[in-house]
């Protein structure tokens, strides 16, 4: 059977799986010398990291089909020898929708493709192009598939959540209310989400849906609002603080994680210990930090005042610290409350898991916990984790 190796977001994986589920039934792609390559570009680092793996691959003699968002970038590779490059449709003609999702007790759903939002450092909608929504039918038929084989959890994911039925007429909010009626369906989670689309009417909804995960991925990019502006971002820090603080204000338990970038055109020091005192005061459970990464079609391009490489690794460095410190603090303030947990593998003779926000689990059980949600009370961090005990089990020895 072909191999697929998947660069990049959830969404990729998400297309991955359905990729995979397609070749299952075509007999052109059986041989173990076919790979199917599902490439990423947001950075200059991950298409790097595709041409890297193209090369090794070419040296095993293997036929490559190339597809994702690298194959959709104009001009960067030539069909060449072993090389075929497609887009991800090639693939679907038995089928448009998963039913399984490949080594996960979570499943990816992607509801949404497309982003108009065009930040100036983004090479995303050049690539995918504008906003298309899956209709709530179609997203619902698939998650009832995926129920008949075990899936607990869904993540939504796209590649701009918040946009959902921009094109459609229909909501976000909506469709979360429809899957919570499905009743196997025991957790929803949002992948990621513009802090644009979140608003009070939006939060108290969330609030109402028991299914819902009160974990939210709010991408922040940086803590100054100078680069917030230039970044094209649309908001302020105190705007999105504002949201955060709301956000806690209605739902309990909720924890939050981002993405940071360093060394974005004209960031100065004092702009980048902005983002620095940001982690610091929203206090995030992770943050996902990124140098800036030139690319080329994108207006970002041609501002002035570009941060060095040793600079962006120096503040990188720096930031990392900061962020681990943060994500120490988040778990902290869940040792000795209830968490309930789906767990997902078992790791030496720990059961590993995520809380319902989003905080990775730990416990000590000789029972099979896999895709069993169970209820847990924290002890201590341990090797990045929370250890656990079960609810009436006897604490856990390390």
């Amino acid at each position: 059977m072909a191999k697929i190796i998947t660069f990049g977001c959830k969404v990729n994986q998400y297309e991955s799986q359905l990729i995979k589920e397609n070749i299952e039934k075509d007999e052109n792609f059986k041989s173990n010398d076919i790979v199917i390559l599902n490439s990423c570009c947001v950075t200059e680092k991950a298409e790097k990291e595709v041409e890297k793996k193209i090369r090794e691959l070419l040296n095993q003699r293997k036929k490559i089909y190339l597809t994702g968002c690298i194959a959709e970038k104009n001009g960067k590779f030539k069909e060449i020898g072993n090389i075929k490059i497609v887009e991800k449709s090639f693939f679907f003609k038995y089928k448009d929708k998963i039913e399984y999702f490949n080594r996960h007790t979570r499943a990816f759903v992607k509801i949404e493709d497309g982003c108009e939002n065009f930040c100036t450092y983004c090479i995303i909608p050049f690539i995918r192009g504008r906003v298309k929504s899956r209709s709530e039918k179609e997203i619902i038929e698939e998650i009832k598939q995926l129920v008949e084989n075990g899936y607990k959890e869904i993540v939504l994911t796209g590649v701009n959540l918040g946009c959902y039925g921009k094109d459609t007429g229909e909501s976000l909010i909506s469709l979360i209310e429809k899957i919570q009626e499905i009743e196997e369906i025991k957790r929803i989670r949002l992948s990621s989400i513009e802090v644009y689309y979140i608003n009070e009417p939006f939060i108290n909804s969330l609030k109402n849906i028991k299914k819902f995960c009160p974990h939210f991925h709010m991408p922040l990019q940086s803590g100054s609002d100078k680069i917030l502006s230039l970044m094209g971002r649309r908001y302020s820090f105190n705007e999105y603080y504002e949201k955060i603080e709301k956000i806690k204000e209605k739902i309990e338990k909720v924890t939050f994680t981002t993405d940071i970038m360093v060394g974005f055109p004209g960031e100065k020091d004092d702009d980048f210990e902005k983002s620095c005192i940001a982690i610091d005061k929203i206090k995030f459970l992770k943050v996902h930090i990124f140098p800036y990464s030139e690319r080329k079609i994108t207006s970002a391009v041609s501002l002035p005042d570009k941060v060095d490489e040793k600079t962006k690794k120096e503040r990188l460095k720096k930031i990392l610290k900061i962020s681990e410190i943060s994500r120490k603090k988040v778990m902290e303030e869940f040792i000795g409350k209830r968490l309930d947990v789906l767990f997902e593998k078992k790791i030496d003779h720990f059961w590993k898991g995520y809380s319902e926000n989003y905080i990775p689990v730990i416990v000590n059980s000789e029972r099979n916990l896999k895709n069993e949600i169970v209820s847990v009370i924290p002890q201590k961090i341990y090797k990045g984790f929370l250890l656990s005990k079960i609810l009436n089990q006897k604490r856990s020895k390390v």
